[in-house]
């Protein structure tokens, strides 16, 4: 990995009731490696990584040399959750937001809906997390 998990910023990413420890992808090199060549086994349930960007857009991520499985929660400039997308490991096919997103948080497969976060939710962290 070009960017190792220790030297990157960590906030504290809140949907409802629930906290996660995320690591900040904020500029294009960090965006463009992200989860890649990190095994699950690296990271815990409640920890992940938030993808920030300069401008609200359509977005759609893969999975390429990702060995994790990872939900992929697009999320809108005023900080609603637009719709989470199943990345399966190593799987190449466009996994698309439902609008136009400024925000991505990965975590763990499964998590979200086990913890009951639908579309919608308000998702909260450090307003000066932002996208270059």
């Amino acid at each position: 990995r070009i960017y190792q998990l220790s030297e990157l910023r960590v906030v504290t990413v809140k949907i409802g009731a629930h906290a996660f420890k995320a690591w900040v992808m904020d500029t294009p090199g960090k965006r463009q490696e992200g989860m890649m060549f990190l095994p699950s086994d690296k990271f815990a349930a409640d920890e992940g990584m938030l993808f920030a960007f300069p401008e609200p857009q359509p977005l759609s991520y893969w999975m390429q040399n990702t060995p994790a499985p990872l939900d992929i929660a697009y999320v809108s400039k005023d900080r609603k959750l637009l719709n989470v997308q199943p990345g399966k490991p190593y799987d190449e096919s466009p996994l698309p937001s439902t609008g136009d997103a400024q925000y991505v948080l990965e975590v763990k497969q499964g998590t979200l809906k086990r913890l009951g976060i639908r579309p919608g939710a308000t998702v909260s962290f450090p307003d000066d997390v932002v996208g270059q």
